[in-house]
């Protein structure tokens, strides 16, 4: 069972994301899959999502055709571990700052030698098969797809220190989180944000690691401009949004053709 976030950036130059917040079941995979999602990440930093819950998703999703990640609260390795070994192809680390934070977040996420994760048996990303322990190590440090969200001022300006760390695979700037840390929130496009985007996409680029960003999934506009600075992996919407836009759409479509109806 491959990973193929590099294969959908190769035939399609950027790999769309969903964030899931709400869902609780596997079929969310399939929805993402036929909006032509390429990518889903179940967010339990921001989300009561159980673990359980997490790992259906995740078990589910290559199935449907996406890729599914977890993001896990602030380095949460213990977490990111039983994800991975219950069906996430990668883990998505939130705020991380310096160089030191990136390689243990890293090496938490490949076997011994080259990482310190725990030893597992067949998963279901092997298909449960009766392999050596070193094969499912093998196959899974091939399959494991590992994040760092830069989300501050310092993980800026640690962005290259970062980003040539070794089992780090991409690096994610936090928009809303940052556009907050320099007194602009919400603002995904101000001097700042932009300037940290830049920095973070060139550090990247030097590096040989994919850039993504997270945060701008209501303005399409500015995701193409992030694009164009090199970013690879778009956040690019988010379950609950969609059903409260297309809910209040609906509600105010049937208030509108029921105040011209006559009362009975």
């Amino acid at each position: 069972m491959p990973n193929t976030i590099h294969q959908i950036i190769a035939e399609k130059n950027v790999a769309l994301c969903l964030c899931v917040r709400m869902a609780r079941t596997v079929d969310v995979g399939a929805i993402a899959a036929s909006a032509g999602f390429d990518a889903i990440y179940v967010d339990m930093e921001h989300s009561p999502i159980s673990t359980d819950d997490a790992a259906a998703i995740c078990a589910a999703a290559p199935g449907f055709g996406v890729v599914p990640f977890v993001r896990v609260p602030q380095d949460d390795t213990g977490l990111a571990s039983r994800l991975l070994d219950g069906g996430a192809h990668g883990v998505i680390f939130p705020h991380v700052e310096t160089e030191e934070q990136a390689a243990a977040l890293a090496a938490s996420c490949i076997f011994p030698p080259g990482g310190t994760r725990s030893a597992v048996g067949p998963t279901v990303q092997v298909n449960f098969e009766t392999l050596s322990q070193e094969e499912v190590g093998k196959r899974l440090d091939d399959l494991k797809f590992t994040t760092v969200m830069i989300e501050t001022e310092k993980g800026v300006s640690n962005a290259e220190e970062i980003a040539n760390v070794e089992g780090v695979d991409m690096v994610m700037v936090g928009t809303a989180d940052l556009s907050a840390v320099v007194g602009k929130p919400g603002s995904l496009n101000c001097p700042e944000v932009r300037d940290a985007c830049e920095r973070v996409a060139a550090a990247c680029m030097n590096a040989g690691k994919l850039f993504a960003l997270g945060g701008v999934r209501n303005d399409p506009a500015v995701a193409a401009e992030y694009v164009a600075m090199g970013a690879k992996f778009i956040i690019a919407g988010m379950d609950a949004t969609y059903f409260q836009q297309a809910a209040s759409a609906d509600v105010t479509a049937l208030k509108t053709v029921l105040s011209d109806c006559p009362s009975g």
